[in-house]
This record gives structure tokens, sequence and C-alpha cells, in this order.
């Protein structure tokens, strides 16, 4: 018995049907409504790469659940994430683009389509676009970090919507 529960995987057609109360499907290549409420079955989002590399907001929530958060970003060629610290753990997958990292302000490295890099809390960190496209990755947050239906336009937006206290998680995904 595993002491956590796994989530809910689904691939054969049967397995589908007989398991369509627990899980909602998306089959088009549709940005899923964001959550506000507790989550109260699995989320699938097929091709999250396509629906990532559609998305030209610099950050958008797709999924907010108790313990972590689900959300794309795309960052403008010369544009970054902007130095940062969490209070959570950061968990960033390069869909496409080339960027370089930049921890606790000094060390770097290079990051390409494909890398997933972790981010524990408490580290100072930032992403540099440093490639001729827009730099498109998905990251997880856990516990979440951001409102539950952000959409933040621009890096600057954002940064001013967190200073001015409205970007903040639910009471119900910290619990």
């Amino acid at each position: 018995m595993l002491p956590f529960s796994l989530p809910l995987v689904v691939r054969p057609f049967a397995a589908r049907v007989a398991l369509a109360s627990r899980v909602q499907f998306r089959t088009k290549m549709t940005l899923p409504k964001p959550n506000t409420q507790p989550p109260k079955c699995a989320l699938v989002i097929h091709n999250l790469p396509k629906v990532a590399a559609e998305s030209d907001k610099f950050r958008r929530v797709l999924f907010t659940g108790r313990h972590s958060q689900l959300v794309i970003m795309t960052v403008p060629v010369g544009g970054e994430i902007g130095e940062e610290t969490h209070t959570v753990d950061q968990h960033l997958y390069f869909v496409s683009g080339t960027a370089q990292v930049i921890t606790d302000g000094k060390k770097k490295e290079d990051i390409a389509t494909g890398d997933h890099v972790i981010i524990p809390a408490g580290t100072l960190h930032n992403f540099v676009n440093t490639g001729p496209t827009p730099l498109i990755v998905t990251t997880v947050y856990a516990p979440a970090e951001h409102k539950a239906n952000t959409v933040h336009d621009t890096l600057e937006q954002g940064e001013k919507l967190e200073d001015e206290g409205k970007d903040d998680p639910p009471k119900w995904a910290k619990e």
C-alpha cells in the first residue's frame, strides 16, 4: 500500500468510458478553464506542450490543486521570468526555446527544449530567454503560488499584482 494517492492515468478507450465520471477529458487543444474551487476529479490535458505553445500570455494558471499548481509561461525574446524566491518548490519543464538559469545571483547554466529544472523553496533564481524565439515553459508549484485563475499578460503586470497582494493562492490550496 502506497502512503499517497497516485494520479489517474487513463489510456485504453474502454477505461475512458468506464472512468468518465471521475475524469474531465479535453479532446481539443483548448485551454482548460482554471478551477477556483478545490478540484473534485482529475484533469487530463492532452498534448500539454501544444497547449502551452498556443498561449501568448506571460503567465497562465491551468490548474490549482490542494498541494500543487500547474502554470504555463511564454517569455518573449530577450525577456526573463524575473529574479525571485518562492516559499514553495518549483518544477519547470522547457517546452521550447533556450534560456539561461541564474541561481543565487551568480551560478549560470544553459537550458534548452526538453530540460527539466527543479528549484527548491528559498532559492533565488531567474530564467533569461537567450534564444531567437519565445521561451515556452510549464511549471508546477508545490504548493500553489498564484491566484487560481491568474492570467498575466506581462512580467510587469504579474509583479504589480503580486506586490498589491492580488495574486495570492486560495486558502484551500495551502491546507
